[in-house]
């Protein structure tokens, strides 16, 4: 897919692309004073706990019992990002996102209180396994999976003489991705639907083992392991899961077995 100036102009009005950016502005500030909050207050960015044992209790006496899923997105990567960017240079933006390194944070910004078996699980992208190591690698074992890996983006082709915010590039890399096209050399939409049934799967059998399945993975995977749980009834009880070191919650009540 490539686009030249006079077709860009066509296929998006400058307001739209104002408000593009303008939202993704006001996350990214959303994201950050919540981050500033939580250190001068010293206050739990997130919190992960076991199901309440005297709710269990109960539910178990009807034959029930509670699961849970959390769904926690990793630290913010320590890379500077520019105002504007070629298509050429929002593609190398992209693997150096990959490979950049988190910015160090106290992991006391999320309170863990979890029985000592658990196994918490991550994607193989650096920044997924630096803050899964980070949070719980002191005290339990973190295990890697490509399968838990974000989304893959390719940059739309254009001119090198056009320069845009990064959002805007990723907007439409993104959303032509999204449409079926654009995933020439990369994992197609269609693939990544099937990806994230497969992950699910997995993360529902740790759920009924260990009661509680943790995974520390990214933004857009955590959107679409959650939208693929609702489907097959759990329910969310905390949204939180695109924001770094936020989670998404999701609980299920199932028949004892």
């Amino acid at each position: 897919m490539k686009l030249d100036s006079r077709e860009l102009k066509k296929f998006v009005p400058i307001n739209y692309l104002l408000l593009i950016i303008c939202g993704f502005v006001m996350q990214s500030c959303v994201t950050q004073n919540r981050y500033l909050q939580s250190v001068n207050t010293c206050d739990a960015f997130t919190c992960v706990n076991e199901v309440d044992a005297g709710e269990q209790l109960e539910l178990q006496k009807q034959g029930k019992r509670k699961l849970q899923i959390y769904l926690i997105r990793h630290a913010k990567p320590n890379l500077k990002k520019k105002l504007f960017y070629s298509a050429k240079q929002a593609q190398q933006y992209v693997y150096d996102y990959n490979s950049a390194p988190i910015i160090p944070f106290d992991p006391e910004m999320v309170k863990v209180n979890l029985n000592p078996n658990h196994i918490i699980y991550c994607s193989n992208l650096p920044r997924s396994q630096e803050t899964a190591l980070a949070i719980f690698g002191k005290d339990y074992t973190v295990v890697s999976d490509s399968i838990f890996r974000e989304y893959e983006i390719k940059m739309v082709k254009a001119a090198s003489i056009i320069k845009l915010p990064l959002p805007i590039w990723q907007f439409f890399s993104r959303g032509s991705w999204l449409l079926g096209f654009n995933h020439k050399g990369i994992e197609s939409n269609k693939e990544a639907k099937q990806r994230v049934k497969y992950a699910v799967e997995n993360l529902i059998k740790v759920a009924e083992k260990e009661e509680t399945a943790v995974l520390v993975a990214h933004g857009m995977l955590n959107h679409g392991l959650e939208k693929q749980l609702k489907k097959q009834g759990w329910q969310v009880i905390q949204k939180n899961g695109q924001t770094n070191l936020g989670a998404t919650v999701l609980v299920k009540i199932v028949d004892l077995k």
